[in-house]
């Protein structure tokens, strides 16, 4: 798996590309809470299949997931994107606008990620990630549900204990 990407200062693209990567990454069914990443041959493959053969190898792929690697073209650019379902500002690190809307995905992707290192749990995982992709007044909603949650199991501990 990637080390996790950070961007104390400027990010890179590199960075966003592996931040991407990691955040794609599958469940892997013999390892509940572990999750297995594309390769990247998988990737070239995929996007060869979609946008036609040759558009990328997954030699480039990697040499683009290195700090310091090629500066891609905006046609690697935006394949890269739309694999992972992704808009092309999330790549941007110029423009002020694009940037900061890039910055929202990245910091999301990164407190989805946070939360999957932290969960060895894969139905937690599983909760992390849909309640990852509601707006923020529904995972406000999902977080009061989970509270309400506890204390019905809580005074049904409590009943239990008293039946004792």
């Amino acid at each position: 798996m990637t080390p996790a990407p950070t961007f104390p200062g400027r990010p890179t693209f590199a960075g966003r590309l592996n931040l991407l990567f990691e955040a794609a990454a599958q469940p892997n069914p013999e390892q509940p809470g572990e999750y297995v990443e594309y390769t990247n041959q998988q990737v070239a493959d995929e996007i060869n299949r979609r946008h036609g053969v040759g558009t990328i190898t997954a030699e480039y792929i990697r040499r683009l997931r290195r700090e310091g690697g090629p500066n891609p073209t905006v046609s690697y650019m935006s394949v890269l994107a739309d694999f992972f379902d992704m808009p092309l500002d999330v790549f941007n690190l110029t423009s002020t606008e694009a940037n900061t809307k890039a910055s929202r995905v990245v910091a999301e992707l990164e407190r989805l990620l946070s939360g999957r290192r932290q969960v060895g749990n894969e139905t937690l995982a599983g909760l992390a990630r849909s309640a990852s992709r509601l707006s923020p007044q529904g995972q406000a909603r999902v977080a009061q549900f989970a509270s309400k949650l506890e204390e019905v199991e809580q005074m049904e501990r409590q009943g239990e204990h008293l039946d004792r």
